[in-house]
């Protein structure tokens, strides 16, 4: 971090030109499909006052059960010394059944707070960078960094983890996912780690909430594809493969039935093939294999969390999703569909669509929008890949974003979580020694080697430098001399998204002090304008009508018949050899790929000509 007094640079035109050159550069490149998560589980004794009822367990089987196939996981406890209690594996059948069966183990009899010992060793093996599967680290504690009775061991400890640890997870591309279980946890440490590398800092007030604190983390971590669940019924389509759904309960509701689209109830016991029920403390998870197709329905409480997660080949894919942004900081989305792997672009296809994403925050709905035209950020139309700016010119503590994709015959989700940032915090703090200046740039959204400044504003608009200090990790500090001028704060440098970034934040007083009113200006006087002189309208001579001969009128028509006729002709070759040429392609590809694609298209005609019929038979009555 560069430190100024003052500066002032005219950067307005050079800020411009390279957020019109960042704007049109191509999305992030994609990460990889697959996870591999590492769940690092508190049991320090400080864990019996914090979650009582061990909630951490079933908080933990849910996680384990949520997770889909071509997932890799693990589980870690750790208090004095680390435990691998799950060691990692691809997440199949077995796997789900051990780990919910050693969640018994995690209680909370341990002594100290080992943070440094559990993140290295559950990310050891990771070198370089994720080639097949991105790398995501979800710590779970309601302390800070303990690992003595010594005070300068813990903080030896903790200096370890930021200069040592924390460079090596970022170079691996590790994102570390922190939640915070009292409020005497390191909130610091937690929103650092999790800031720098790209993960989500979560501060929990009471265990009960860690279920839906997990899922969240899993929809993170995981992406799962989902259908819309809206007045606990949702439609399954041809394409799907399995579907999950969880179900949040109050402890004296009745247990939920699921209602398939033949009428045929299931329950938690009794159980046909295909149907596997896992009932815990405040949630049931049901998984269904090869759905029946068509609007199934749930007799349960109605919850915002309940979710229906799909495995299907027919995907909705994204670019990666930041998960912190600055305020205003146009942040670039692309979302396309995938079958078997492919992009899809049969325009036959697209065609159907609605892509659409809405931005859910302090209670407010906020639809976006997405295109595939060629405008705005979207870089070539017709591609198959809808695209959209998402940005916010206010701080936000959570904002959920929703992608999802609509058609008459099936329906894909996706849910991302993301932070708005003031690229720096800063305050007057009122001491002993009088009033302190305060600024915290947000190292979440910044990259290294900004440049801070701060000065108060004189009467007459004249800036006069402070001089910061750093106080603490992060932490720039200054005194204010005159208490009852305003202070100032600017940053300015790149973002981690690679966006130019300068940010002011003031005026700024002392508690209880109200910054000075603004001078108000004389009055101009006002000079009444002469009235005008009107004057009638001199209209213009009519134009002579040339005549034209009836025989230059007639070949003029017989010319254009002949150039439009001529013009579709060639229109209608080249559209026979388009045709016949993707045939053969197609043919000798195999032709299979896009199967599902030909079914729904034939069910939206099919639904369409019903449709339509029905229309007839109800206007002829």
């Amino acid at each position: 971090m560069r430190v100024f007094g003052i500066r002032w640079r005219a950067l307005g035109v050079l800020f411009s030109g390279l957020v019109l050159c960042l704007s049109a550069l191509p999305a992030m490149a994609a990460t990889p499909a697959k996870s591999d998560v590492r769940v690092l589980i508190d049991i320090s004794g400080s864990m019996r006052k914090n979650d009582p009822q061990n909630l951490r367990r079933p908080a933990m089987r849910m996680l384990a059960g949520l997770l889909q196939p071509g997932t890799r996981a693990g589980v870690w406890t750790f208090a004095r010394w680390v435990n691998n209690l799950v060691p990692v594996a691809e997440v199949d059948a077995g796997w789900k059944k051990r780990t919910q069966s050693l969640s018994k183990q995690i209680s909370s009899p341990g002594q100290f707070t080992n943070i440094e010992e559990v993140l290295d060793q559950a990310s050891r093996d990771w070198k370089g960078e994720p080639v097949t599967h991105a790398r995501h680290l979800v710590l779970l504690t309601d302390g800070m960094v303990d690992v003595s009775k010594r005070p300068g061991d813990n903080a030896q400890s903790r200096a370890r983890i930021v200069d040592r640890l924390l460079p090596r997870l970022k170079k691996a591309g590790v994102r570390v996912h922190t939640i915070a279980l009292s409020e005497r946890a390191d909130h610091q440490l937690m929103q650092q780690l999790a800031g720098e590398t790209g993960g989500h800092y979560q501060q929990v007030a009471q265990a009960d909430e860690l279920q839906r604190v997990f899922l969240r983390m899993f929809e993170t971590v995981g992406k799962p594809d989902a259908v819309p669940l809206e007045d606990n019924r949702f439609v399954v389509d041809a394409s799907i493969d399995e579907a999950t759904i969880l179900l949040f309960s109050k402890a004296d509701s009745p247990p939920p039935v699921l209602i398939s689209p033949t009428g045929e109830e299931y329950a938690d016991s009794d159980l046909p093939a295909g149907v596997a029920w896992y009932r815990d403390k405040g949630y049931d998870l049901i998984t269904v294999s090869s759905p029946a197709k068509g609007e199934w329905r749930l007799r349960a409480d109605v919850d915002p969390d309940n979710r229906v997660l799909i495995v299907t080949d027919l995907k909705l894919r994204t670019s990666e999703v930041p998960a912190h942004i600055s305020v205003g900081e146009p942040a670039r989305i692309e979302a396309s569909l995938d079958n078997r792997g492919k992009l899809v672009t049969r325009q036959a296809f697209l065609r159907l669509l609605e892509v659409r994403a809405e931005a859910e925050a302090d209670g407010e709905i906020l639809p976006q929008r997405l295109n595939d035209l060629g405008e705005d950020a979207d870089s070539k139309a017709a591609d198959g890949r809808y695209t959209m700016r998402f940005s916010d010119r206010s701080p936000r503590d959570q904002v959920q974003l929703l992608v999802a994709v609509e058609s008459p015959t099936f329906m894909r989700q996706k849910r991302f979580r993301l932070v708005v940032h003031e690229p720096v915090r800063a305050e007057v703090l009122e001491t002993a020694d009088g009033p302190l200046l305060q600024a915290m740039p947000q190292r979440a959204v910044l990259q290294p080697e900004a440049e801070l400044s701060a000065w108060q504003e004189g009467p007459e608009g004249t800036p006069m430098a402070m001089a910061l200090t750093e106080s603490g990790a992060g932490v720039w500090q200054a005194r204010v001399v005159r208490p009852g001028l305003p202070s100032f704060v600017r940053i300015s440098g790149m973002s981690r998204l690679g966006n130019p970034i300068e940010y002011t934040q003031g005026p700024l007083m002392p508690p209880g002090m109200a910054p000075p009113a603004p001078p108000i200006p004389e009055p101009v006087p006002v000079v009444e304008p002469e009235p005008a002189v009107v004057r009638p309208p001199i209209e213009p001579a009519a134009p002579p009508v040339e005549e034209v001969p009836a025989a230059v009128e007639e070949e003029s028509w017989v010319m254009a018949a002949a150039l439009f006729g001529g013009f579709n002709l060639v229109l209608l070759i080249a559209a026979l050899s388009w045709f016949l040429l993707r045939r053969r392609r197609a043919a000798a590809a195999g032709g299979d790929a896009l199967d599902d694609l030909d079914d729904l298209i034939e069910q939206h005609n099919t639904a369409g000509s019903a449709g339509d019929a029905e229309q007839r038979r109800e206007d002829a009555a």
